[in-house]
């Protein structure tokens, strides 16, 4: 538009130049969002991984299965998970270290999850506490 000697307005240049720079900024966007939605999938399951492996944990402390290596299977959350669990001797005979290890049970890799290390002691009742 020509007002006296004067152009207003954009040319297409101008036009073309201001859109490239709204694309460029929306795929970034679209690519964040989308890595934001990703991590959040991963971060719940490895959560509810976690738990499963805390769950093996309180059972050991608790002598429901045992100072042994065992693997088994829970379902929580409408997931599948197998855990297995190692018992390792330490220089204290009293002092068992105990690895967990969770990983998917659907899943094609051997990626683990969740993995707890812990110490536990024996303690069978007998001690004289005063």
């Amino acid at each position: 538009m020509k007002i006296g000697n004067y152009f207003y307005g954009f040319t297409l240049i101008e036009v073309i130049v201001a859109m490239a720079v709204i694309a460029i900024a929306l795929a970034a966007t679209l690519k964040t969002v989308s890595n934001v939605v990703r991590n959040t999938a991963s971060l719940h399951e490895r959560i509810v991984a976690s738990w499963v492996a805390e769950n093996v944990m309180h059972e050991h402390q608790l002598s429901l299965n045992g100072y042994e290596h065992g693997q088994g299977q829970t379902d929580i959350m409408q997931m599948s998970w197998l855990w297995s669990k190692h018992v390792y001797d330490t220089t204290d005979e009293n002092i068992h270290k105990i690895e967990i290890e969770v990983t998917k049970k659907d899943s094609n890799s051997d990626f683990v999850f969740s993995h707890i290390s812990f110490f536990a002691a024996n303690y069978d009742g007998s001690a004289d506490i005063e």
